[in-house]
């Protein structure tokens, strides 16, 4: 089997440097979305005070892996302009996510493995009516400042607009645009300097009712991704996805899509070294097409309970090294339910292959159960958990597709408990301590990651 020792991933950059999976719960930098894939269109269920969330939550909105369907033309009026600022501080014990007893100072100039992050919100949103056409626009920076290893202070920020039209009764659909820039989180690549990511999506979709209850619609969306280090350029891409369906909507609350939708991914530079920071034999072209039958979900089947997300059969077909072609069940569904007026439990499971949250021009087949339950104790305070699950499989690495040796798979968890204070209407005050962890075949990549925050959100 292949491996990869510390002394050659720690050579120093360009020469070796070694992929790793995300962690499923949260980033480690500012600009990563919390979850990937699961479809944000849930009635909100929760108490005044939710769930505690980051900053870097709030300066890049979701874009879902699945495309954009089109959206129902709310009735009612709005016309809203929201400022959202904040600050956090954020503690690691294990700031790069390394393996027991090993230190940083070889790559990263330092002996100290925590670090304290500092991040800075300031950010805007406009939504508004206009008759049966609702315009939404959006824009966030989040400065991010490291005490201990400045060299990688950034400055995040995410923008875009998104249009819900409509002609008419019968003719609806979406167009919009997003724009994001942020750091690439420490523990997917061992390099000693800042890969910046920068993505940009266009999406667009048009329907047509048939009937009350049921519509058509078409879509497509164009998404790609440059990195700032060349060392790390075999993960650009180039997606061109389009898709078509079925809409079964019952008044506002539920709807169910039946989506065919096709994928064309490009990679512009090949990739040269496996997962394990070892050289391929060759060159490998990454390009793939991806096939994907779907069902999107949005139900609420009582006052206390609603379902969203999709699920779905995902057959994903290669070029080049074939051995590593997907077919299989995908999901990203979510599941809130209020059985009292004080507690409040959220569940989400998520089976996904997309490569293009992993940072890596090859992906990672992964599966997560998380759990997040709140307690509310009182009007102004809430206490919120997160208990996570993940197994992650490197059955799409070209490297290891290719070797006889066994598949990298890591079991990756997280458990953590948060305190929301709600000090004023639009102030909300988060404390929060959760551990990391991650176990694999392959040693090296082990690591425990033990993290406090606390962070203060103003809403205007």
């Amino acid at each position: 089997m292949k491996s990869a020792t510390w002394s050659g991933i720690l050579a120093g950059p360009g020469r070796h440097w070694k992929a790793q999976i995300l962690e499923g719960v949260e980033m480690r930098i500012a600009g990563r979305v919390l979850l990937g894939g699961v479809a944000a269109a849930l009635l909100p269920l929760a108490s005044s005070v939710s769930h505690a969330q980051s900053l870097s939550w709030f300066g890049r909105p979701a874009i879902s892996s699945y495309g954009v369907a089109p959206l129902e033309i709310y009735s009612q009026d709005r016309d809203v302009l929201q400022l959202n600022t904040g600050v956090e501080l954020e503690r690691h014990s294990n700031i790069f996510a390394l393996p027991d007893g090993v230190s940083p100072k070889s790559v990263y100039g330092k002996s100290s493995r925590a670090d304290t992050i500092m991040r800075v919100l300031a950010g805007v949103t406009f939504d508004r009516q206009v008759s049966l056409q609702r315009f939404r626009l959006d824009a966030s920076v989040i400065p991010v400042k490291m005490v201990e290893y400045s060299r990688f202070d950034h400055v995040g920020y995410s923008a875009g607009g998104h249009w819900d039209w409509a002609i008419g009764r019968p003719y609806f659909g979406t167009l919009g645009v997003r724009f994001t820039s942020g750091a690439t989180p420490f523990g997917t690549y061992y390099i000693n300097r800042e890969n910046v990511e920068r993505r940009t999506k266009v999406y667009g979709s048009a329907g047509i009712r048939l009937t009350p209850d049921l519509a058509a619609f078409v879509g497509a969306d164009s998404e790609t991704l440059d990195n700032s280090y060349s060392a790390v350029r075999a993960a650009d891409y180039r997606f061109t996805s389009i898709e078509t369906g079925l809409r079964f909507a019952r008044g506002d609350a539920s709807s169910v899509d039946l989506v065919w939708r096709h994928t064309n991914g490009d990679y512009p530079n090949r990739q040269v070294v496996d997962a394990l920071g070892n050289l391929l034999p060759g060159a490998v072209d990454n390009e793939f097409r991806q096939d994907a039958i779907l069902a999107r979900l949005q139900l609420r089947p009582s006052n206390d309970s609603a379902l969203g997300g999709h699920v779905g059969l995902t057959k994903r077909r290669f070029d080049q090294v074939s051995q590593r072609d997907f077919s299989g069940v995908t999901a990203g569904l979510n599941v809130e339910w209020r059985p009292t007026g004080l507690f409040t439990m959220r569940a989400e499971l998520v089976r996904d292959i997309q490569s293009e949250e992993l940072l890596t021009a090859s992906y990672v087949d992964l599966t997560t159960l998380r759990l997040m339950p709140t307690y509310q104790l009182s009007g102004k305070i809430a206490v919120n958990a997160i208990v996570s699950a993940s197994r992650a499989s490197y059955e799409g690495d070209p490297g290891l597709a290719l070797s006889s040796g066994p598949t990298r798979k890591d079991d990756i968890n997280t458990l953590g408990i948060g305190l929301a204070y709600e000090y004023a209407r639009n102030i909300t005050v988060n404390l929060g301590a959760r551990r990391e962890q991650r176990k694999s075949n392959i040693g090296s990549v082990e690591y425990t990651d033990n993290i406090l925050t606390a962070n203060v959100l103003a809403r205007f």
